[in-house]
C-alpha cells in the first residue's frame, strides 16, 4: 500500500462505469466538431502571423433516451451523469405497464450516462448533443441485457466493450467458487485461465481504442489498460479528443492528468533532478548516466518505504557492481530522521533531498501522488520502467544484466 497525499483522479471515474474539475465552455476546432467559430491570431515577437486559431463555441441541443425494460412496470428509473469522483443525478420516472420510460435532457457537450433502477443494476450510454438512443433491457442484469435498438456509433461501441470486458466473468465465479471450496487445483487452473484471457482482452481492448482514439468509449476502455505500460494509448485518445470532449469532466480531468505525466511516461527522458546529498555536496541525476539506474522516492516516516528497503538492498547488492545505481530521493522533513533511516535500513546507495517534504520540487516534476515510488532508467537516462518492486523489480534487472 502506498502512503498518499492526493486521490488519483483517473482510476476511482472510470472504475465507476467499467463495474458491471473544471468544465471548459469553449475547445479548440477539430474537424467534424459543430458549432459557430471565431477566428484569433497567434503573432511572434515581432508581429508576424505564426498561427491562426479557431474557438469553437458550443451549441446546446437535447439528449434523447428512450427505452423498455422486460420485468420493468411500475419501477423508477433514474438517469444521471457519471462525472470524475461522482454521478450527478438528472431525473427519474416511473416505467410504465409496458416498462417503457423516456428522457430529454439538454447539454451542449458529449456526456457519460448512467441509465437503471439502482446503482447495482444499470448501464452506460455515451450522448452528444442532438443525439437519441433507445434501448432494451432486462429487469435482472441490465448490465448485461441492455441492447442498443436504435442509436449513434458511441452507444453500440459502449456495448461491444461491455462484450470484451465481460470475458473474465466466468473466470471471475470459478475463482470464487474454488477459494470458498479451497480447491487448489481448480483454483491454479482458474489463474491460468484468467491470465490467458486477460492477455486476449487487453489486445482486443488496444484494438477497440485505435478502431476510434477519439471516442469516449475509448477513453472508458482505457480502464482495462495499465497506465504507466499502456501510456502511450491514455495519450493517444486524449489527443484525438481534444476539440471532441473538451468540457467533459471526465475527460478535463484525464487531460489534466495526461499532460502533467507525458514527461515522466516510459519511453521519455527522465526529467533532471539536482539536490543536496547527506554530506551536502550536490549530486544531479544526470551524473549518473552510464548505469542504469533506479530513481527510489521514499521518506523515513513511510511505513510502506521502510518495509521495502530490504528488497531494494538485496537487488542493489546483487547488481551494483554490474553497472545498477539507486538515486534515493527522499520526501523527509528533518535532516536527523533521514540520517537515522538511512544507517538503520543500511542503504548505500545515492541519497539526495531538499527536506521539504511534500512540497519538493521534485514532487510537482514527477507527479507523485505516492510513495514508495520507483522509476527505473536505462544508461541514457530514458525510463524504461516504473513502479517495480520486490519480485518486479529482481524480474527487470535479470532481464537487463542476463541472469
Amino acid at each position: 500500500m502506498k502512503m498518499k497525499i492526493a486521490e488519483k483522479i483517473l482510476y476511482p471515474m472510470l472504475a465507476l462505469m467499467l463495474l458491471t474539475g473544471a468544465c471548459s465552455n469553449t475547445v479548440k476546432s477539430n474537424e467534424g466538431a459543430s458549432g459557430a467559430a471565431g477566428d484569433s491570431l497567434s503573432l511572434d515577437e515581432n508581429g508576424e502571423i505564426i498561427g491562426q486559431h479557431k474557438t469553437l463555441v458550443r451549441e446546446v441541443g437535447p439528449v434523447s433516451i428512450k427505452g423498455s425494460i422486460k420485468g420493468g412496470a411500475g419501477q423508477p428509473v433514474y438517469l444521471q451523469i457519471v462525472e470524475s469522483k461522482d454521478v450527478k443525478p438528472l431525473d427519474t420516472i416511473v416505467a410504465n405497464d409496458k416498462g417503457e420510460y423516456a428522457f430529454t435532457y439538454s447539454t451542449d457537450r458529449p456526456e457519460f450516462y448512467r441509465v437503471g433502477v439502482n446503482e447495482q443494476n444499470s448501464f452506460y450510454l455515451v450522448l452528444s448533443p442532438g443525439e437519441s438512443v433507445v434501448t432494451k433491457a432486462e429487469i435482472g442484469n441490465m448490465f448485461k441485457s441492455f441492447e442498443v435498438v436504435e442509436g449513434p456509433e458511441e452507444c453500440h461501441r459502449m456495448k461491444e466493450m461491455n462484450g470484451l470486458t465481460g470475458m473474465k466473468d466466468s473466470i471471475n465465479m470459478i475463482m470464487q467458487a474454488a477459494q470458498m471450496n479451497n480447491d487448489k487445483r481448480m483454483m491454479e487452473s482458474a489463474v491460468a485461465a484468467y491470465e490467458n484471457i486477460n492477455i486476449k482482452m487487453e489486445r482486443e481492448i488496444k484494438a477497440f481504442i485505435n478502431r476510434k482514439p477519439a471516442g469516449l468509449s475509448s477513453m472508458a476502455a482505457l480502464q482495462n489498460l495499465n497506465f504507466d505500460i499502456d501510456f502511450a494509448y491514455y495519450d493517444k485518445v486524449v489527443r484525438a479528443l481534444d476539440g471532441v470532449a473538451n468540457g467533459n469532466d471526465i475527460y478535463d480531468n484525464m487531460k489534466a492528468q495526461i499532460e502533467g505525466m507525458r514527461n515522466v511516461a516510459i519511453g521519455a527522458v527522465a526529467p533532471e533532478i539536482t539536490l543536496a546529498q547527506p554530506n551536502g555536496e550536490v549530486l544531479s541525476l544526470s551524473d549518473l548516466r552510464g548505469q542504469y539506474v533506479l530513481i527510489d522516492f521514499w521518506a523515513s516516516w513511510c511505513g510502506p518505504c521502510r518495509r521495502e528497503n530490504p528488497n531494494v538492498k538485496k537487488v542493489y547488492d546483487k547488481y551494483h557492481e554490474k553497472g545498477f545505481e539507486i538515486y534515493g530521493v527522499s520526501l523527509d522533513k528533518t535532516q536527523q530522521a533521514w540520517l537515522n533511516a538511512i544507517g538503520q535500513d543500511g542503504l548505500e546507495w545515492k541519497h539526495v533531498s531538499d527536506l521539504k517534504y511534500w512540497q519538493s520540487e521534485v514532487v510537482a516534476e514527477y507527479q507523485i501522488t505516492g510513495i514508495p515510488l520507483t522509476i527505473l532508467l536505462d544508461k541514457e537516462g530514458v525510463i524504461i520502467g516504473k513502479n517495480l518492486r520486490g519480485v518486479a523489480l529482481e524480474e527487470k534487472l535479470a532481464q537487463i544484466f542476463g541472469e
